[in-house]
């Protein structure tokens, strides 16, 4: 009898398991470019492994600078607040001694290192909350990620889903704090030249060649990130109970006096 009753228990708490829906990653943030074109650069160091990438502040901008864009959180409790804002975006990272390498169709460039930050340029209300301007929407950093696309073609992007990836984020609004999985997607369009590498055909020699493009994203995690600029449900909850035991203290010592 004992017997049959733990075998029970087993078959259960595997359909138990089973059942348990598996942890979602959720997509918190995005950003989109405004008009005006190409938002980033890459810069192959001739001959070599290395590279660096940035934002410009023109569509043929050859140096570092940063570029406005349109920045939005993505959770309901502060999309509200915090959709299409207008935001400054600055990138900047690198490659060291890393060769492209082919996978099929693809061009593959691995090792990207850098960070990021998107600043508000307006003040944001939330509540009884005034965030200034300048306050920081998101920013971040990474290492080993990628950056791949179609070898000849005109899109591609950056990624930091490999499992070596390591990803930080930090924000004015939100706490990353319980976050285990964290991922970023930046998605390149009309890449001038070709994104190619040297020789146009064969194995790679050298980092993926020189081009500009332009850039919009994503950034997730897994679990959700708290969102602080706005009071959870709970928060709200345990917010009104307080408020209503402060009035009725009140109201009881008031009794008391003038009896």
């Amino acid at each position: 009898m004992m017997k049959k009753l733990m075998i029970l228990a087993g078959v259960a708490a595997t359909a138990l398991t089973a059942s348990a829906p598996a942890a979602a990653v959720t997509t918190f943030a995005n950003f989109s470019a405004l008009a005006g074109g190409n938002n980033i650069r890459w810069e192959r160091t001739a001959g070599t492994g290395n590279a660096s990438f940035y934002t410009i502040a023109t569509n043929t901008g050859s140096t570092a600078a940063s570029r406005a864009v349109n920045f939005s959180f993505l959770q309901s409790s502060i999309a509200g607040f915090v959709t299409n804002v207008n935001a400054i975006w600055t990138l900047n990272g690198t490659v060291s001694n890393t060769v492209a390498v082919v996978n099929g169709a693809n061009l593959v460039q691995n090792n990207l290192t850098g960070s990021f930050s998107f600043v508000s340029t307006q003040a944001i209300t939330i509540g009884a909350r005034t965030f200034a301007a300048g306050s920081n929407l998101l920013s971040g950093t990474f290492t080993q990620s990628t950056l791949s696309g179609a070898r000849g073609g005109n899109s591609g992007g950056i990624s930091g889903s490999t499992p070596s990836s390591t990803i930080t984020y930090t924000s004015d609004f939100m706490n990353f704090g319980q976050t285990v999985n964290r991922n970023f997607a930046v998605n390149l369009t009309s890449i001038v030249p070709v994104f190619q590498a040297n020789p146009v055909a064969g194995v790679p020699t050298s980092a993926i060649n020189s081009f500009r493009a332009v850039a919009g994203g994503s950034f997730s995690t897994d679990p959700a990130p708290i969102v602080t600029a706005v009071p959870e449900p709970g928060t709200w909850a345990m917010m009104i109970a307080g408020m209503g035991l402060v009035g009725f203290a009140r109201r009881r010592r008031q009794i008391t006096v003038a009896a």
